[in-house]
């Protein structure tokens, strides 16, 4: 059990010493006395008493005994661990409030709508959702938004957003396509799995045929098949340019996959991958990544029947680049992945490995490592000060950063905790005072 006072105080000197929504505009930080994980080399790099300063939105400095630049905020962490933002690597955030409510839910078309691959996450993101706060506040600085295949197979591009909660949150757009395969994918084409691979390979010889010369191409006589906008869409995945997030689940099926990328050149990266630790030394030999939910061990299909808690470990060891989801719920819950990781550690997984499939992992998995996802000069100063284990239920952040702005941690839930939390004020809501029972 932790000393509670000790960390009431450490927690009071955090909040003093950071006055997150007074100095949210300041341009240079510096942190001290912290376990820093760089996510650098094969156990992260953690630096005992390491100090980070951050200038102009990226990290200047990284090491033990800096001195702090003049006027610099310092934060003293007084032995906390300190780990780069949270990267989430798959969500509908910024596009679904309220799942249930049509009008609050931009996630996925449903009906008879024509277009699939075209959609785009920017066109509905609001960076205004109380989801981003709630998130920001359990460390997730960046995530992967994307649309999710609706009646038809593929689901559109999907775009890496940061946590900030401004107008300019798109990080960068068209970051990766998805298309739904498994029984998913069969259920859309002809209910037969036979359907739904030879359709995926179709659509990539069309998107080709049409990338060649799209002006002849739509002077074709068409029946049917994609629209034009969705094989445009399609080009750059068809091109290996753009990567394709498949959901996909069963051994036997994650071999198709693995035969696509030979023979078409595509550049997939697995969504679910339930049965993906039987093929593991081929997706590490295919270079193949895989994103999951650790924790799923209980069959809910068919192509789930070999799920094992020790999915995680095993593509790992084998040399997989993992990563963390956690599918139906997990956009409006980010913030437990750290949760995810633990169990995956407590499951084999190498705690460094944990960490890294929280940060680097994604970045490396959607390109763009070269700014994000670990603690290195000149990359951007997405950091989180916790308060105890990450890895740990009972963790919390106490400073989240994003690029190299401190950012407040105050959301819709913790409104409500303080509004309600004295119960001398009676047991009613405030509009209801003085109501009679």
């Amino acid at each position: 059990m932790r000393n509670f006072m000790a960390m009431k105080t450490f927690l009071a000197c955090a909040a003093a010493a950071l006055c997150v929504t007074a100095i949210a505009n300041a341009q240079t930080f510096a942190i001290q006395n912290a376990k820093v994980y760089t996510m650098v080399g094969p156990d992260a790099g953690p630096i005992e008493n390491g100090d980070i300063i951050i200038r102009d939105g990226v990290i200047a400095a990284i090491g033990q005994d800096l001195t702090p630049p003049e006027g610099a905020t310092v934060i003293d962490a007084k032995g906390r661990i300190v780990t780069p933002g949270i990267f989430a690597p798959w969500s509908e955030l910024g596009l679904v409030e309220i799942g249930l409510d049509k009008e609050a839910n931009d996630s996925s078309p449903q009906g008879e709508f024509p277009l699939s691959a075209s959609l785009n996450a920017v066109d509905a993101f609001n960076p205004q959702s109380t989801l981003i706060a709630i998130n920001r506040a359990g460390g997730i600085t960046r995530a992967v938004t994307a649309p999710d295949p609706g009646d038809k197979m593929f689901g559109g591009e999907g775009a890496i957003v940061s946590l900030s909660g401004s107008a300019n949150s798109i990080t960068r757009a068209n970051v990766v396509q998805s298309v739904a395969m498994g029984y998913a994918g069969a259920a859309r084409n002809g209910d037969t799995r036979l359907g739904s691979w030879a359709e995926l390979r179709a659509a990539l010889d069309e998107a080709k045929a049409y990338g060649a010369n799209p002006a002849a191409y739509a002077m074709r006589p068409r029946m049917d098949g994609l629209a034009l906008a969705d094989l445009k869409a399609l080009g750059p995945v068809a091109r290996g340019a753009e990567p394709l997030a498949v959901y996909v689940n069963s051994v036997a099926e994650i071999r198709n996959l693995i035969r696509l990328k030979r023979d078409y050149g595509v550049k997939p990266i697995i969504i679910g991958g339930t049965q993906a630790w039987m093929a593991a030394k081929e997706l590490a030999a295919a270079n193949i990544p895989v994103i999951l939910n650790p924790f799923l061990n209980l069959p809910s299909q068919f192509e789930d029947l070999a799920a094992t808690q020790a999915n995680a470990a095993r593509l790992a060891k084998a040399g997989v680049t993992i990563a963390f989801y956690d599918p139906p719920s997990g956009t409006h819950n980010l913030r437990l992945l750290t949760q995810l990781a633990g169990n995956a550690v407590a499951n084999g997984l190498p705690y460094a490995d944990g960490l890294k499939a929280l940060t680097v992992n994604p970045a490396k998995i959607f390109s763009v490592d070269q700014r994000f996802g670990a603690l290195e000069i000149g990359k951007a100063g997405d950091i989180v000060v916790w308060d105890g284990d990450p890895l740990e239920v009972s963790t919390r952040p106490v400073a989240v950063f994003i690029d190299g702005r401190a950012t407040s941690l105050v959301n819709r839930q913790t409104r409500l905790r303080d509004r309600y939390k004295d119960l001398s004020r009676g047991n009613l809501p405030f509009a209801y005072r003085g109501a009679s029972n």
